[in-house]
């Protein structure tokens, strides 16, 4: 799947959780979308990082809810991969650097643990679909 596909469906999940906010509990399907493609390839953070500013003024009206700390699991997955390669433990690591503020940020637990979810799922058949293309034959 393309990338402008999922940044659209990032947009869509936007429009869905802002307009079934208060009826039921429901993952942050934009930001789940975002921080999966940042996750599953690094070079991605130059237009992702901007929805992700744009998810966090719209739901939260503030840029310093999930935003700064996006920025900094970007600036961190391209710092490891480049000295350690890339691996797992960094990414884990980004995972819960952006979803634990949004506990603070008046999200609950139900919503945020669907949240999580939904960004691993995504984040998994991401990786998987790439992996599958730089394994060599043997």
């Amino acid at each position: 799947m393309q990338f402008y596909l999922l940044a659209f469906a990032a947009l869509f999940g936007l429009l869905i959780n802002m307009s079934f906010a208060g009826q039921v509990a429901q993952p942050d399907w934009s930001l789940a979308i975002l921080l999966a493609i940042l996750l599953s390839q690094r070079k991605t953070w130059y237009w992702v990082l901007p929805l992700i500013g744009m998810h966090d003024y719209l739901l939260f009206w503030s840029a310093a809810v999930v935003f700064p700390y996006a920025v900094a699991t970007a600036l961190m997955l391209t710092y490891a991969d480049i000295r350690l390669a890339p691996g797992q433990p960094q990414r884990w690591l980004g995972l819960a650097l952006v979803c634990i503020p949004l506990l603070f940020a008046g999200i609950d637990i139900i919503s945020w643990l669907l949240t999580v979810t939904l960004t691993i799922w995504i984040w998994s058949a991401l990786s998987a679909k790439r992996e599958k293309v730089y394994v060599e034959p043997v």
